[in-house]
């Protein structure tokens, strides 16, 4: 069976690649310890050296107050518990000790500044030392709160709900995507079955859509084959160069008045930077368009560029676009490859000597005489990039057409 393997290998790849995003995200953020996925968010942040009070210093700034207020006996430090997450589960005791132990520091670096930037006064850090040294006692006292004290709340609750829609959508990404590359893999698979119930093979090299074989056919034409006696192969048919055209002769009509005939430019191997251009003017002065050649092609990377091919342009003012042909060096001409790249900047031309390239816009007919043109004399390769060339520009008014 002959299968367009491409398009199935990469709608499988796209999917793959689709389902092991999910998958990935749902494993970090659904499973992932919490303290690791929040450990730049408030209140779980427990990095040393902040010096500026965020959400989380403010926060245990008010529970120490609070456990201040509340004589600072056992039943105000439960309610701490509660408040910095203990007793649901969310922060360890030890995480929650180093939470206030960390505010308390950050409190005592801003009560040191102006007066007018504080956020805290030194009763919240008289607060949050009290509370600290609490938590520190139950700590090494192991007196704080037992695994069967725990509850969890609403934060594990929803966490628990997040893995279960999490895991079910990853589930539902990975069939749909399934069910995509399958699709695909049919749509491009050659065998059909036929109304008889035969195998009918079509093979996407055919040009036409609807051409079919008969796979009984194809299995006899494979036996005759083998029976063949050998036959030694035959060099395929290359055709050669395309031939080079002969000198180009353009004339304007006589009814097209020349407006301008620039003075020459010349490319002469080595002027990597050769770049010209010409303002064309109407009989009042007026900007009616532009012309000019640049570099279009180079062989290699060498340095000076080995220039095998110039680009002719004319900018038409009045339909605002350029049109641009190839002067190509005989090489570059008869190399198909080089000359199909450069077809998509012009029409590519061959280079002769006192050959005229006739360019035209809308209103405008330009011709560009070849002049002085000589090649490489190293022969590296032969007539394969431009040693000096002349180009001539005469512009002429175009007539109504």
């Amino acid at each position: 069976m002959k299968v367009n393997r491409g398009l199935s290998i990469f709608t499988a790849f796209l999917a793959g690649l689709i389902v092991g995003l999910c998958g990935g995200i749902y494993i970090y953020y659904a499973w992932v310890p919490p303290e690791l996925v929040l450990r730049d968010s408030p209140p779980y942040n427990l990095a040393v050296g902040r010096e500026y009070p965020q959400y989380r210093e403010i926060y245990v700034s008010r529970v120490a107050n609070r456990f201040r207020a509340l004589g600072g006996n056992e039943a105000a430090l439960q309610e701490s518990y509660d408040l910095l997450g203990v007793t649901t589960g969310d922060v360890a005791l030890k995480d929650a000790y180093e939470m206030v132990r960390l505010a308390n520091e950050v409190a005592r670096l801003d009560i040191q500044r102006d007066p007018a930037l504080r956020r805290f006064t030194e009763n919240d850090q008289i607060a949050m030392t009290a509370l600290e040294q609490a938590l520190q006692t139950v700590i090494q006292t192991g007196q704080g709160p037992k695994p069967e004290d725990i509850q969890p709340g609403e934060p594990v609750q929803a966490r628990n709900r997040s893995r279960l829609i999490g895991g079910i959508l990853v589930v539902l990404v990975g069939v749909v995507a399934g069910g995509v590359v399958i699709l695909v893999d049919k749509a491009v698979g050659t065998v059909v079955k036929s109304a008889n119930g035969r195998q009918m093979y079509t093979s996407s090299d055919i040009s036409s859509p609807t051409h079919v074989t008969d796979a009984s056919s194809l299995d006899a034409g494979r036996i005759a084959e083998q029976r063949a006696p050998y036959t030694p192969p035959v060099a395929p048919f290359m055709p050669g160069p395309p031939p080079a055209p002969a000198p180009t002769v353009v004339t304007a009509p006589a009814s097209e008045a020349t407006l301008v005939t620039f003075p020459p430019c010349t490319y002469v191997h080595g002027d990597d930077q050769f770049d010209e251009d010409f303002a064309i003017n109407g009989a009042m002065g007026e900007l009616i368009g532009e012309c000019g050649a640049s570099i279009a092609d180079r062989l290699g990377l060498d340095t000076p560029a080995r220039v095998s091919a110039l680009a002719v342009w004319v900018f038409d003012k009045n339909d605002f676009q350029s049109t641009t042909k190839v002067l190509l060096s005989e090489y570059a001409y008869r190399e198909p490859t080089i000359r199909s790249k450069l077809t998509a900047r012009g029409e590519p031309v061959l280079a002769q000597n006192n050959g005229v390239i006739e360019v035209l816009t809308s209103t405008l007919r330009v011709h560009i005489q070849v002049t002085g043109l000589q090649y490489n004399a190293d022969g590296n390769p032969p007539n394969g990039y431009f040693d000096r060339v002349t180009l001539n520009f005469t512009v002429y008014r175009r007539s109504a057409v």
